[in-house]
Parts: structure tokens; sequence; C-alpha cells
């Protein structure tokens, strides 16, 4: 019996097991990769009061006085505070700020007279002055476990010095298609065969998503090949296949993996495009089988599948994040199923790719749009300015 879109990702996340075997690696090849254990800010960030211009460092009780430049402050100085009545700095970006500063004036807002200023509009006090520890304090949490690591968290475990650090292991991913009647992209295909593109197409999106998978070709549409070639499947932690399982007499992968002690969690879903979508458990193998047409594999493993895997791999934060939009044009939907559309913003608003008529086996659509609308099963008119979510793809 089918379940809803809703349950389905449900029962994926509440069914799959998160990885729990660590290593230690350079954070230069740790983008992607999920911290297995805390970081805790060992340096100060800043790690000492600094100019965050090119200015003149002074005391903001002396704004509006003609004060007279003591020293030059270059980044990398250790300036010993110096300053008398009516006296200030020269200071560059970045370099230290001695504590009898507090406030930095750029040099766009001052009169500058030869060794003299004049500070001529007003400012804040501690203007452009950055306080130790501001960003970090040494021994506050720095990262969590859990954090997926993007370019920005590992300059920031460098601003630590942390040059290692403690990451889940990747997950081990066998990537695989059905059907005797495709052609592999590097082989040779007359104008009646067609090309497999479900295998690379999942592959990228798994790469993009910073998870590296085998691909291992197509299962026979054999129920003994097929059961044979699953069993020696187990040593993997996700096994995702496409096709085979919508329940036709050559459909042999739902029987295949059943001989192999699969757990079915659910197979059919309300949701179009994917219907034929299953998942379940193979002794340690977690298992996605997705439809065969392209279109609809790729939709569901972005939003059913992605958030199921980031789990597995021990990411806190899983769950794709949707934006707020309005919807730009009316759409009509079929209730009763999740709606999964296709589609582009057009200042700002929602526009479904040629009004939601395409099909699933196609893939042009996934080209042309660079957003995911999800409607919930009891819609069936979404109206002209009406506020929805999608997810950029």
């Amino acid at each position: 019996m089918s379940v809803s879109f809703k349950e389905a990702l449900e029962l994926g996340l509440n069914g799959c097991k998160t990885v729990t075997a660590s290593e230690i690696i350079d954070i230069s090849n740790s983008l992607s990769r999920v911290l297995a254990k805390d970081v805790i800010c060992v340096k100060n960030l800043p790690s000492f009061n600094n100019s965050a211009m090119d200015g003149y460092a002074l005391k903001y009780s002396e704004i509006g006085s003609r004060l007279k430049v003591a020293a030059r402050i270059f980044a990398g100085d250790k300036q010993e505070p110096i300053l008398k009545e009516n006296e200030c700095y020269k200071i560059m970006t970045g370099a230290k700020v001695p504590n009898d500063a507090d406030t930095i004036a750029p040099y766009e807002i001052c009169e500058i007279d030869g060794d003299y200023i004049k500070v001529a509009k007003e400012i804040k006090k501690g203007n452009a002055l950055r306080l130790k520890g501001e960003e970090q304090k040494k021994g506050s949490l720095l990262l969590e476990k859990g954090t997926v690591l993007t370019f920005d968290k590992i300059a920031l475990l460098a601003s630590q010095g942390i040059m290692q650090i403690e990451v889940f292991k990747p997950l081990k991913i066998a990537v695989l298609s059905t059907g005797n009647e495709l052609k592999e992209p590097w082989q040779e295909a007359s104008e009646d065969e067609v090309y497999n593109i479900n295998g690379i197409n999942i592959q990228m999106l798994l790469k993009k998503n910073g998870f590296e998978s085998g691909y291992l070709g197509s299962l026979p549409d054999d129920l003994d090949a097929a059961t044979e070639a699953i069993n020696g499947l187990k040593n993997y932690d996700l096994i995702i296949t496409t096709g085979g399982i919508s329940g036709g007499d050559a459909d042999f992968t739902k029987r295949a993996f059943l001989q192999n002690g699969l757990k079915e969690l659910f197979h059919g879903v309300k949701v179009k495009p994917g219907h034929p979508t299953m998942m379940g458990v193979m002794g340690n193998s977690f298992v996605m089988a997705m439809p065969g047409n392209p279109l609809a594999a790729i939709v569901n493993i972005m939003l059913l599948s992605m958030p199921i895997i980031y789990k597995m791999q021990g990411a806190k934060d899983y769950l794709y994040k949707p934006i707020p939009v309005k919807n730009g044009f009316e759409l009509k939907l079929k209730p009763g199923r999740t709606n999964i559309v296709l589609g582009n913003l057009i200042n700002g608003k929602f526009k479904a790719y040629k009004n939601n008529k395409y099909g699933s086996g196609m893939i042009t659509p996934l080209v042309e749009s660079e957003y995911i609308a999800i409607f919930d099963e009891d819609k069936s008119l979404i109206k002209e300015g009406e506020e929805i979510e999608v997810v950029r793809i």
C-alpha cells in the first residue's frame, strides 16, 4: 500500500542507521565531510584588538579636536601605548590597536594636514575596532559534531591552527540501474536503443553533495541472476537502484532484494512523479529502489533520499530548507498525492516549467529549471500570488 511523501521520508529517516566509525584527516581533504566530534575554540578570534580598515586610531573622547599622528602602525607591528593628549595613530588594516585607542576613523572622513588630522564626520565609539575574541572566544564551541564542512567552516578551523580533524568515515555507496534494453553512454547505441543516464546522473548528484559512489552497471532482467548480483552488494552501506520495481513481468528487482532478506519500509509513494519508489533494510545495507524514469528518479533522490543519506552520514542538519516565495501563475494540480513541480523564479515569483506539462521520463525540464516546488496532497489549485515554498536545485 502506498504511503504519503511525508510518511515515506519519516519511515526512511527512522529506518536508517547513522555511521559511527570515524577517522582523522587533514582539513585540506575535509570538504563536505561530517565532523565526528565537537571542535572547541583554542585561540581567540581575533586574537588581539585590531583595525578593520586603514585609518586613524584615536580616543573617542577627542573626536573633533585637532590630533597629531604620534606613530604609524602596520600589520604585524607591536606598538606600545604612547598617546598623549590630542594624539592618534595612523593605522593599517589588520594592525594591532594599542589599548590607549578605542575608535578607528577612516581616511575618507578626516581632514588631513601633514602630521595632523581632524575627524570631520560623526562616528560611533568603537568604529572599525575588532575586539579580541568578538568572533570566537577561547574555550567556546567552534563547530558542533554533525557539522558538514563547507569552505567557510574549513577556513574557521584554519584560523585556529587546526590542521587535522575527526570526521565520520564516508558511506560506501553502490549505484545500479536495471534493464537489458539500456545501453551505457560508452557503448554504441542504435536509433532503437536508449542510453542509460540514471547511473551517471545519480553519481553526479551524490558528488555535488559530497558523496562518492561506485556505479556497478545494470542488474540483469532475470530473477536468479539479479538475486545473485544483489547478494554481492551486502558490504555496501547504501544501495541505490533505478527501475525494475513497478510490478511488471520483467521487474525482478524487488523480488531479488526480498530473496536477500530485504525488510521493506514502504513500496509506493503518493507523489508525482515517482510513485514506484521503495526503501528498505537488507542486513547492514539501506536500500533505495527508485523509479526508472530519469526525472522521477532524480527529483525523488533530491527530496526524499538526500535527507536520509545526510542523516546516515551523521549530519545534524539533514532536512532541506525550503524558501518562501509567491506563486507567479495559477497552477492546477491533481489532488490526492504530493506534486513535485519544476520551475524558475521570474521577478521573484515561481513559474512552473511549461505549466507543469512534462513527462517523468524527460531530463530537459531539470536542465532548464532552477527550483522545485512541493505541494501537499490536498492542493488542487495554486492561485497567483499565493505563498508557496521552493527548494533550490
